[in-house]
């Protein structure tokens, strides 16, 4: 793009991964400080900033980002509204001329379509029943669904959409999602965005990543070797989409599962309250947090649990738990929750805080923990009782499933598998004669047994 300068690397492709950024000569640092690889003007990073500025001088987009409201007024749904018209600004499809051409018309133009599991077939996403993956994937494919018909309304009386709208389908929506999603930084001093070049860089994990996004001083986005790197000629240049990042996270956002990976990482389990609480829809509005619980691999064998939409599902009217009906000011109605008639503001967390004061909370904290095994169990159900099929699914060519989801999806269900059945054993060592033991009051930590 124009502004940008390779410093000491240039965009090229690695056998397996495809694009990457590729070292043009032997790098190290010097006394000086780190080397600077790359340098993106800061007018080409793709954020919020950015694109009100372009809105002042595109009367056209303006139209289109104002008519979509609070949506238009987020950084993801300013990003893909901007991608999805920088795409029909350079269509020879369309009769009319439509926006300003400008550098990004160009980079959007250049991007390639993503094949993330918003776009696997049917019988590709059979192969994923029993991982997290499964839900994820169904609930964004809805909150997509509810997205473009936001988009469909609010920009009816567009100038632009009254051009694009006959060539303007679900899949076009699907396409910039998946484009955000597998390009977006969350850049320091400016959030979450999108880099020209710098997204060539591939990911690499810990000790494996080769070079650090920042900002200089003028503002510019820059990629910089990190310390105790050296690069030779022809040598990938690789960065981090997130190291905290888990499995499904890594599949769901970026269509890819580096086949060294040793453990799931991190995964979300939800934990749907049951039919017979009659106070189910209540707590699902006042908890103010997911709905489920994070499990996390903190090496060394130790895993531990954190979420505190559980103690939700702990606690009902006999313990204390009321919900009722207030009006505030504005008319509308809220659901206020009180534990003990004191009332909760925190929803979930304050809940958590306030268990932990009771008298009886190691009673809470055991049913705490045995709820969650009971999901870890039945999780592993779903993976163990769906393995078979999905191992004898036909896949390659002359087939609906590709290889390479077959691969990816068998690499996940192993990796969950593995996470959940340590996790659940370990909650089996916590007990002893029916007494709980190892209790941190405020994350678990979960050690398995030498």
């Amino acid at each position: 793009m124009n502004g940008a300068q390779f410093h000491e690397v240039k965009s090229g492709i690695v056998s397996g991964r495809g694009g990457a950024l590729l070292a043009s000569l032997a790098v190290q640092n010097s006394v000086e400080g780190a080397e600077c690889l790359l340098t993106v003007p800061k007018d080409l990073i793709l954020s919020m900033e950015t694109i009100r500025e372009h809105a002042r001088s595109d009367r056209d987009f303006r139209e289109v980002l104002e008519s979509l409201g609070d949506f238009g007024r987020t950084a993801r749904g300013a990003i893909l509204v901007f991608v999805l018209f920088q795409a029909t600004v350079s269509s020879d499809d369309l009769d009319a001329h439509i926006g300003v051409h400008n550098p990004f018309t160009d980079y959007v133009k250049s991007l390639p379509l993503e094949k993330l599991p918003t776009f696997w077939s049917s019988k590709e996403l059979r192969l994923l029943h029993g991982t997290t993956l499964a839900p994820a994937t169904s609930a964004k494919l809805r909150s997509l669904a509810n997205e473009y018909d936001i988009l469909c309304t609010s920009a009816l009386g567009t100038r632009w959409y009254a051009a694009v709208q006959e060539h303007l389908d679900f899949d076009d929506w699907m396409q910039v999602d998946a484009m955000y999603r597998s390009r977006a930084l969350e850049y320091p001093g400016i959030g979450h965005c999108m880099v020209p070049c710098i997204d060539l860089a591939n990911h690499a994990a810990g000790e494996a990543k080769v070079a650090n996004y920042d900002r200089d001083a003028d503002g510019n986005a820059v990629l910089v070797l990190r310390e105790g790197k050296r690069l030779s000629e022809g040598d990938e240049v690789t960065i981090t989409y997130g190291d905290e990042k888990g499995a499904c996270e890594m599949l769901f956002s970026y269509g890819f599962l580096d086949s060294a990976m040793q453990s799931a990482g991190t995964l979300f389990l939800g934990l749907p309250l049951p039919g017979s609480d009659p106070a189910a829809s209540a707590k699902l509005r006042a908890a103010d947090c997911a709905p489920g619980v994070r499990l996390t691999d903190a090496g060394n064998g130790s895993i531990e649990w954190s979420g505190d939409f559980i103690w939700m599902l702990c606690v009902n009217a006999d313990d204390g738990l009321q919900f009722a009906i207030a009006r505030s000011t504005d008319g509308s109605e809220e659901i206020q929750a009180l534990l003990n008639d004191e009332e909760l503001t925190g929803g979930a967390a304050e809940l958590h805080k306030r268990l932990q004061e009771h008298a009886l909370w190691d009673v809470y904290h055991l049913r705490a923990v045995t709820i969650l095994q009971q999901r870890l169990f039945d999780q592993l159900q779903l993976l163990y009782a769906s393995q078979d099929d999905c191992e004898a699914v036909k896949h390659g060519e002359g087939t609906e499933v590709r290889d390479q989801c077959f691969e990816q999806a068998m690499l996940l269900r192993r990796l969950e598998f593995e996470l959940l059945e340590a996790a659940y054993e370990d909650f089996e060592h916590q007990f002893v004669g029916g007494v709980l033991i190892c209790v941190d009051h405020r994350k678990l930590n979960l050690s398995k047994a030498k």
